[in-house]
This record gives C-alpha cells, structure tokens and sequence, in this order.
C-alpha cells in the first residue's frame, strides 16, 4: 500500500530521520550522507512516497533481480525535495502551500531501490539545491504525478550503477538518452535494462553488463537509439584542441559521455561555470576554453552536478578527478549536423584573419574565439529578445535569412569585452554544410555592418548592409542554450 512521511528539514542533521522511517534494504544511513553534503539549505521539507512503482527498477527486477535465489521487493521509495513554504496535510493526504503554486516549491525527486547496495535510483533534482553547483548546466523539465498534483522540475536525470547488472557507462548512456526523451518528442523513452541490451547485439543476461562497457560499445548504444554519436578522442597530455571541441559541443547542449580510461570510469558532461576572472591563455589558441573554471558532471558516485576543476589541484568537496583525466567524449547529434567542431575551429580563425582588416576586432593577443551550435529559431528568438542591442535592420536580416534548420555560431570578443559579457563580431555558419565547402557561412557582422553571403549558387557573392544599431550599444554574447544554475 501507498503510504507518505513527512520530515521538516532545519539543517542538514535531520536528514537522519531517514533512519527511522526506511528500512535497511534501502541503505538509509548512506543516502542521509549523502543528502548532507549534497543538498543546499534551500530544501526545508522531505516527503517520503512509499509502495512507489520505479519503470526503471521495474526493468531491472523483471529481467534479473526476480531471478536470482535472494528475493527482492518490487517497489521504491520516493523523496520529493520542497522548500520551506510547503506542508504535509496527514488528514488529507496532501501537500499545500499558501500560494497555491506547489511547483514553485519543488526541486525535484530520488528514488531508493530495495536493492541493499547502491540503492540510489532514478533522480531528477533541480541544480539550484546542489551544494557546490555553479555555472550553467543542460537541463530539460520533467513532469511529475504527485498527489493528484502535476509538478514539474527542471534538472538532468541521473541514478547510480546497480554494480550487478550495470556500470557507470551505462548508467552515463541511459542519462543522456533519458534527458533526450524528455527533450525532444523524437526520442523513445529507455530504460536502464534497455540500454544494457542495446550494447551487444545478443542478450547479454546479468553477468556480462556488469563486466564493462567500452567506448565503442557505448557508441553502438547510442547509435541504436537513434543518434548519430561522434567519438573524438584526446592526442595527447596537452591537446588543447580536444578540451576546445569539448567546449564546443557542450556550449551547443549536447550532454558528453566522457571517458577517463586511467580511472576505468565515465561520467556525463552537463555543464560548465566560466572562470571569475578573465584569464589570458595562449596555450588554448584564443579560444574560450581558458576562461572555463569548471564542468559539471553527472557521476554515478554522487548526486548530480558535481563540479569538476579544469586542472590539479582539485578543491574541497569535488570528484577526485579533473578535466585533464578526461581522454575521450562521445558527442550524440541530431541527423543534420555534418559541420564538425574540428573543421569550425580551424574555420573561426580563417575568417577572423579574413575580416581583421574589415571588422572592428580584438588584436591576436587579446582575442577570444567561441563557437556553439543552435537552431535558427533559437537564434532569432535570442535575436528578437535582444533587438535594442542588435538593431532593427540586423534583426531584420536574421528573420529573413534563408539557412537550415541547425547553425554554428561564432563570437569573437576581447578579454576586456569578455569579462563584460560583450563581443566584437559574430559569424553564422551552415551546420550542414561539408567540412570541404569553402564558404559555409551565411552571415557575418560587427557593430557596423553586416555581410551576407549568397550560398545559393556557385559563384557565390557577397552583399554588404550597414547597420543602424545605436554606436555607443555594444553586442552581446549569446548564452542561451544552457539553463543558469542559480548560487
């Protein structure tokens, strides 16, 4: 039978009550832990759902635990995470708040499993309640059935290994494509047994999931999914080129599955928080990758949004890794991207050295080069809302611009324009062309003018607009495609 606790947290300590109110099977000691050095004081009350039915634990129980000799229960528990205006009404059974809006109020959920050990299961937690978390992080927003109340969250999902049927990677490969799901209507929704199938192309049983997953296995997974994954691998201890590519995909709000092979582990890349300071780096090429402070992963050995540092040494209450572990990253795109980051980084340098003489841009020894991809409707809605920075006739331009349905977008911007969250210049690119079109771009501008290039015939050719932006309004830097984790 279904049944609720309700436990007021005041401080860290009283997540202890957990003790009290679960049984052993769910490791309550260890998940009162965690909560505790995990979980920010925003979190003021904990409702306990009890009898809950978990579809992945479900997957898991039907296809290995019922068939082993110890019996497993088939249920979860449930913890959903509130904040302090919101009470338990034990008579109604319900949950209230003087508001009325409970999703205001909520940050999200973690499933326990019956399993004895690594009981921490499907979870969907807000950021915003996650000690340590800062920066920008991929996050989707997941729908909740609570009560008779719809909730809903915006977070990343996550859960750790089961240890006996699956490894970090495929719990790192059933995040992404779970956050896929709840992104893009496109994806089917897998569960976690799901994705332990997907790597071999027989049925593995419990044994062989729980002997690893390799890199290219992963690929297959996410390849049968539906995505078309990417691996680019690290050429040495100081490949620059890798980490830029890395940032690139990132920026774009593709999640990474990242490998770290020296520590027979993966994690999932979901975000990133920028250096407080600007930080001059020759070593990166221009690019913005040495203004990067940290990643934010998703380890099954912890609550999500773990912060990891760039480089040793490490802070206090961090992973026991850095970004100089990770060696190789699988990146799942969409069909229609066929410009890869590799290409667009020697590309943004060809054109900045193209327009130096033309454009109003940062010299080379201050200059900071970006590039993401988009969606044009994402651009033009950025574009819209930023019209009294970009002007009427670039905005103008941008609704009328004939591309494909994914761009990248290339900034560039001085350290000092940085640090302000300006740019000097910006180029959009054809996302599908070839690496070998010598004219992907569809559109380059500065301050003062805009470039228009003509990629519907083969000559090619090139219109210049003068823009009527206001001459004292700077450009902004997009940043759009990554929700901001609030401190």
């Amino acid at each position: 039978m279904i049944d609720y606790d309700w436990l007021e947290i005041k401080s860290p300590n009283d997540y202890i009550q957990l003790i009290d109110h679960l049984s052993s099977e769910f490791q309550p000691e260890d998940i009162a832990k965690q909560l505790q050095k995990s979980i920010t004081d925003a979190v003021g009350g904990l409702l306990l759902e009890r009898g809950y039915i978990d579809k992945d634990y479900r997957s898991t129980f039907y296809n290995f635990y019922a068939k082993m000799g110890r019996s497993y229960r088939g249920d979860c528990v449930r913890l959903h995470f509130f904040d302090n205006f919101v009470e338990f009404d034990r008579a109604q059974t319900d949950i209230l708040c003087p508001s009325g809006r409970l999703e205001d109020h909520y940050f999200g959920y973690v499933v326990l499993r019956p399993t004895l050990v690594a009981t921490l299961g499907r979870s969907v937690l807000s950021p915003d309640i996650r000690v340590g978390a800062i920066g920008r992080a991929i996050q989707a927003r997941h729908r909740v059935h609570l009560l008779g109340h719809t909730l809903s969250t915006w977070g990343f999902p996550s859960m750790a290994q089961h240890r006996d049927i699956a490894v970090c990677a495929h719990v790192s490969c059933w995040a992404i494509l779970r956050h896929y799901s709840e992104r893009f209507p496109q994806h089917r929704e897998l569960l976690i047994h799901d994705v332990t199938r997907l790597a071999t192309p027989f049925e593995p049983g419990g044994l062989t999931p729980a002997l690893g997953l390799d890199i290219f296995m992963a690929e297959r997974i996410f390849q049968a999914a539906g995505c078309f994954p990417l691996i680019v691998g690290k050429k040495g201890p100081n490949d620059d080129e890798f980490y830029r590519q890395l940032l690139a995909y990132l920026e774009s709000g593709f999640p990474l599955f990242v490998t770290m092979h020296g520590l027979g582990h993966a994690v999932v890349a979901a975000g990133y928080a920028w250096r407080p300071d600007v930080v001059n780096s020759p070593d990166t090429g221009s690019h913005v990758w040495s203004q990067i402070d940290s990643i934010l992963t998703v380890d099954d050995n912890h609550l999500p949004y773990a912060c990891v540092s760039v480089m040793p040494p490490n802070l206090p209450n961090r992973p026991n890794y850095t970004a100089e572990d990770f060696d190789a990253f699988i990146v799942p795109l969409p069909e229609k991207i066929f410009y890869p980051a590799e290409a667009m980084d020697s590309y943004s340098q060809f054109l900045y050295s193209r327009f130096r003489n033309r454009f109003i841009l940062p010299t080379e020894d201050s200059l900071l080069r970006r590039y993401f991809i988009t969606t044009i409707s994402a651009f033009r809605r950025y574009a819209r809302q930023n019209q009294s920075y970009m002007g009427s006739e670039l905005v103008n331009l941008l609704m009328r611009l004939n591309t494909a349905q994914f761009i990248w977008v290339i900034e560039y911007a001085s350290d000092s324009q940085w640090d302000q969250g300006h740019i000097a210049a910006r180029a959009i690119v054809d996302a599908t062309a070839s690496p070998e079109d010598e004219v992907p771009v569809w559109l380059a501008h500065d301050e003062r003018e805009a470039i228009v290039f003509d990629r519907s015939s083969a000559r090619g050719g090139a219109t210049v607009i003068g823009l009527d932006r206001a001459a004292s309004t700077p450009l902004r830097r997009m940043e759009q495609n990554l929700r901001r984790v609030r401190p």
